[in-house]
């Protein structure tokens, strides 16, 4: 009896693909990966990650995802890796407040507050620990003071209780349930909307679009983003640098949702962000929550070509780009993920793992929960050459992601 080698999981993919009748591109919009993910999943140079086949399953036409992996293939069902204080800032997002008394904070001290605690994110090395501290007492200080206060107190609390949730949705956005994320997202908007702050709107609508292109809606998230656009544009000129700012955001926004669908236009979206940048804000200016500067319109730039499958791009981007510009100890770890990506795409291991590194260095709570530098290191503790592949696997161990 003949034995017959079982497809590979990428083989899988793509000839259910072909079946469907649909091209890489097509097959990646729809599920909210990029084209170059598609292919190298295909190709085998990328495993297929149970995210992914969960993402890919229902444009394909799978309902088991034995159709997917195959029979004899074992899932293992952990999920993400979870952070230790996820459970306490889930007790905050669900505590109710039906009953509220004593005096609220002032919406000038829950400034300074929110604004610390995002300069924290932006300044620790281990940003998702000390957010992880930081959000329960925010959330609750911000929450009552919605509720206690009135009139135009009411309405500034309601729109600092928006950034609260902002921040925790970027603290639970690579280990806490998908759930915690959408509660964060629509809380945030509402908060925002109650205030009638166009600022707070615009800003609620960037983090949603963030989580709507992370679960295949990025044509939502694109008309969505048009129309903050249309709010925040018209007060450029006359309503301070905040609005250049949140503009810039939306911009950079909208490009990196592009890129990760396969779409070229993303470089149009990403000139109009660097010419507001440019024109727009001052000389050296940083914005508090999201890092928005000059360096960081470059680092978008490297991620949108990373996204666009364009190693050589990316790279030619991140020449000029000195890492240490980057305002932002947890942008600046992603970056070194980002370059380990298109290291990996130019099938180029060890300059991905020395990229990871330091990464780790610069950030090691980044490597451990971005889903982006899991994969890389599991397939280099299996891949890399042997005269490195020990480094790998010790890089692994220590920030978690194997035993």
């Amino acid at each position: 009896m003949v034995h017959q080698e079982q497809p590979t999981p990428g083989q899988r993919v793509e000839r259910l693909r072909r079946a469907a009748g649909l091209s890489r591109e097509r097959l990646a919009g729809l599920a909210g990966l990029s084209p170059t993910t598609v292919k190298f999943i295909e190709n085998g140079r990328r495993s297929l990650t149970l995210r992914a086949a969960q993402q890919l399953a229902p444009h394909l036409g799978v309902r088991d995802l034995a159709d997917l992996f195959g029979p004899s293939v074992t899932l293992s069902l952990d999920g993400r890796p979870s952070h230790p204080a996820v459970e306490d800032v889930r007790r905050a997002l669900t505590a109710w407040h039906i009953t509220v008394d004593g005096p609220p904070e002032s919406p000038e001290y829950l400034r300074g507050a929110v604004d610390s605690a995002w300069q924290t994110w932006h300044t620790s090395r281990l940003q998702r620990t000390e957010a992880g501290l930081i959000l329960p007492g925010l959330l609750d200080s911000t929450q009552r003071a919605a509720r206690l206060h009135t009139g135009e107190d009411r309405r500034a609390s309601l729109a600092l209780l928006a950034q609260a949730y902002h921040l925790a949705q970027a603290y639970l956005a690579w280990h806490g349930d998908r759930e915690l994320c959408w509660l964060t997202v629509d809380r945030g908007m509402t908060a925002a909307l109650d205030a009638d702050d166009l600022l707070a709107i615009a800003q609620s609508i960037w983090y949603a679009a963030h989580l709507l292109r992370a679960v295949g809606r990025g044509d939502e998230a694109l008309d969505r983003l048009r129309e903050a656009r249309a709010l925040i544009e018209p007060k450029v000129g006359d309503g301070g640098v905040e609005y250049a700012e949140m503009l810039a955001d939306l911009n950079l926004c909208a490009a990196l949702t592009r890129a990760r669908t396969g779409d070229q236009g993303a470089w149009s979206d990403w000139d109009t962000a660097r010419q507001v940048v440019e024109r727009a804000l001052p000389d050296g200016y940083v914005g508090l929550r999201t890092r928005v500067s000059r360096p960081l319109v470059d680092v978008y730039a490297v991620m949108c070509a990373v996204d666009l499958g364009d190693p050589d791009e990316a790279q030619r981007r991140a020449h000029a780009l000195d890492p240490m510009s980057i305002p932002s100890t947890e942008r600046r770890g992603r970056h070194y993920v980002e370059l380990a990506r298109s290291a990996d795409l130019e099938g180029a291991p060890e300059a991905a793992l020395h990229l990871l590194g330091r990464a780790e260095a610069t950030s090691p709570e980044t490597v451990r929960y971005s889903p982006a530098a899991q994969d890389m290191l599991v397939r280099l503790t299996r891949e890399a050459p042997a005269s490195v592949r020990s480094e790998a696997v010790e890089l692994a161990r220590r920030v978690g992601v194997t035993d």
